[in-house]
């Protein structure tokens, strides 16, 4: 077994919506026009209202209301777009995973909490196009589903080793099955036909030096994921920033002194995000 076996096999248990599909396949093509993604993404209501909900929101700040997918196209990019639909697919994808591996509602807490802030991060720094920070930091994660829809009793036995120490959770992957969900979440990216940019923050979040021509990308997750992580367990602080590569603060040019006041902002922020994306979470955060 091995990651590129083990997304291959998910496809008996799960399957990208044809709309996925049909994006990838027309923006892979390199012919497309807004009008055509537009008209494809429309065919499934529930993704088409998600996705205006995302770009009519703060996140996006624009001054008048998008009420078309094809105006939102023109407006924010088909590959912002595209990702969007990926994210919220995912979200809508991942579901019958027993309980006891893992909360579904913890879980997109932890990596909506961990796009928001990878984006608001991004912002600040400068970063082109900072709002695929967003998606990339909710995605960097969804390796740990992969691994539970279809290794099931062997995260079991991880879940069991680590007793929730997710510093120790690739260590002890790597001896339970051989790779890590950072290996899985890599290969699903590209599975999925998403940029080398969301491979390298999902297969090297933990380790960002690693990440090649994507270190910037995949620092900015590092350092959300890290204050996510931090925020979920009730960290003060100080603790949550004790947890970030030195590299990562290199690479972005952010500080503690300027990250931590924007955590308390980057929380509520993260909580409007969720309830967007997908509105049955909302009660648990209201």
């Amino acid at each position: 077994m091995d990651p590129k076996t083990l997304v291959k096999d998910l496809d008996h248990l799960v399957s990208l919506p044809d709309v996925c599909i049909r994006v990838n396949h027309l923006m892979g093509s390199g012919n497309f026009s807004s009008a055509q993604v537009a008209e494809i993404i429309s065919q499934d209501a529930d993704i088409s209202a998600r996705l205006l909900r995302v770009v009519n929101s703060s996140f996006y700040g624009l001054p008048t209301k998008i009420e078309t997918l094809s105006r939102a196209i023109t407006i924010v990019g088909a590959d912002d777009l595209r990702n969007l639909v990926m994210a919220a697919t995912a979200m809508r994808t991942f579901t019958g995973i027993p309980k006891q591996l893992v909360d579904m509602t913890e879980y997109w807490q932890h990596s909506v909490t961990t796009g928001v802030m990878a984006q608001s991060l991004a912002k600040h720094s400068n970063v082109l196009h900072s709002e695929r920070l967003f998606v990339m930091g909710l995605l960097h994660d969804i390796g740990r589903l992969v691994i539970y829809l279809t290794l099931a009793e062997k995260a079991t036995d991880v879940l069991y080793i680590t007793g929730g120490d997710n510093w120790i959770l690739p260590q002890t992957e790597n001896e339970v099955i051989g790779f890590t969900h950072l290996d899985v979440g890599a290969e699903l990216m590209r599975a999925w036909g998403l940029p080398d940019s969301f491979a390298a923050v999902a297969g090297y979040n933990n380790h960002p030096q690693e990440a090649g021509d994507y270190q910037l990308e995949t620092s900015l997750v590092h350092i959300a994921k890290a204050i996510a992580n931090g925020e979920m367990v009730g960290l003060n602080v100080q603790e949550m920033l004790w947890a970030i590569d030195p590299f990562a603060w290199q690479m972005t040019g952010l500080t503690p002194e300027v990250v931590s006041p924007m955590i308390d902002e980057m929380v509520a922020k993260s909580h409007e995000a969720l309830s967007l994306i997908t509105p049955q979470y909302k009660q648990a955060f209201a």
